[in-house]
């Protein structure tokens, strides 16, 4: 079974979990419901993109998939001041991070979102009338450029696969759906 297969078939019931737990509909049905997810969001990615930049294993790969800069784009237009974003909660305590193999188990949940954000996006448009100028730039994150990006994030994770290196990969994605479920069900 490949690296990716194992994967999804080991992370399947934590990304049920965490898609069950979010209550999408109720979460986009407003716009003040809608900004309260994206600050959930934000304090997430803001605290993972800083612990995981320490040991990504290729920092510019790593770089060009971080979201917060969207999320703060996001919620500047949905009426938030830059010096109230930097204040809001941080998502604490993270799974640990401790070598290059386990930010790429972690990235694979938040790479993996950008798939979901994708159809997310279509709905906040449609609910919302909200596009990547106007609240939804990190639903929308990659745009057209979604499924390439999606593939590169996937070659990168086969070249990396060794048995040892997968186990470490997959527990860590595993730790990563949990800390996400917990964050963002978490009544802010």
């Amino acid at each position: 079974m490949t690296l990716l297969k194992r994967l999804k078939v080991e992370t399947g019931p934590a990304h049920d979990r965490i898609e069950a737990a979010m209550d999408l509909d109720r979460r986009i049905a407003s716009r003040d419901e809608y900004r309260n997810l994206l600050v959930r969001f934000y304090g997430f990615h803001s605290a993972w993109e800083r612990s995981a930049s320490a040991v990504a294993p290729d920092r510019a790969f790593f770089e060009k998939r971080c979201k917060t800069g969207l999320l703060v784009k996001d919620l500047v237009a949905l009426g938030l001041r830059e010096d109230e974003i930097i204040r809001l909660p941080q998502c604490a305590p993270l799974m640990p991070l401790p070598s290059p193999m386990a930010v790429l188990g972690s990235m694979y949940v938040v790479e993996g979102s950008t798939l979901g954000g994708a159809i997310i996006a279509r709905e906040v448009e449609r609910k919302l009338g909200l596009g990547a100028e106007t609240g939804c730039a990190y639903f929308k994150s990659y745009g057209r450029e979604t499924a390439m990006m999606w593939k590169e994030f996937g070659a990168t994770l086969m070249a990396a696969s060794t048995p040892e290196v997968d186990d470490v990969i997959v527990e860590t994605a595993r730790k990563t759906f949990d800390v996400m479920h917990d964050w963002l069900c978490e009544a802010p």
